[in-house]
């Protein structure tokens, strides 16, 4: 059986590995942006959040333990879900519905006015998971490395 928990900030490391294996996929997916991928550390993301208003951690759990998150935030009442992963043995089974369900409520919880979602070049594959779920493609941002 399978339930989503929130992961306490002083917990946060728990999910340490499961972010580090979606950085490594994009890195591994991305074109034109791998370097960044491969030099980013979980500590720099956390690092991103210390300005949100608000933040939280879901987490996917099973008797074999922690199986994927979710990280929302809020910022000047605009919702994001900064990542989601799941292990792949435990994708296309509502694992990720489950978790974005929890973190959809969460924020809607924090009167926000929007919701976003950012998709990494070169995981395009996600868009039909986001789709589901009544997101739409708003636009497209193109960066140059300096």
């Amino acid at each position: 059986m399978m339930e989503i928990i929130k992961i306490e900030k002083e917990n946060i490391s728990d999910i340490r590995n499961m972010w580090e294996s979606l950085n490594s996929l994009h890195g591994e997916l991305s074109t034109h942006f791998g370097d960044h991928f491969n030099s980013f550390t979980f500590d720099e993301r956390l690092a991103q959040f210390e300005d949100r208003d608000f933040f939280a951690v879901f987490a996917a759990r099973t008797e074999e333990g922690l199986i994927g998150y979710c990280i929302a935030s809020v910022k000047n009442k605009i919702g994001e879900i900064g990542s989601i992963f799941t292990y792949p043995e435990h994708r296309n089974l509502g694992v990720g519905d489950s978790l974005m369900e929890k973190a959809e409520s969460w924020l809607k919880s924090k009167d926000i006015s929007k919701i976003m979602v950012s998709v990494a070049e070169g995981n395009e594959s996600v868009f039909g998971f986001y789709n589901k779920r009544g997101f739409h493609h708003r636009f497209t941002v193109f960066e140059r490395k300096a």
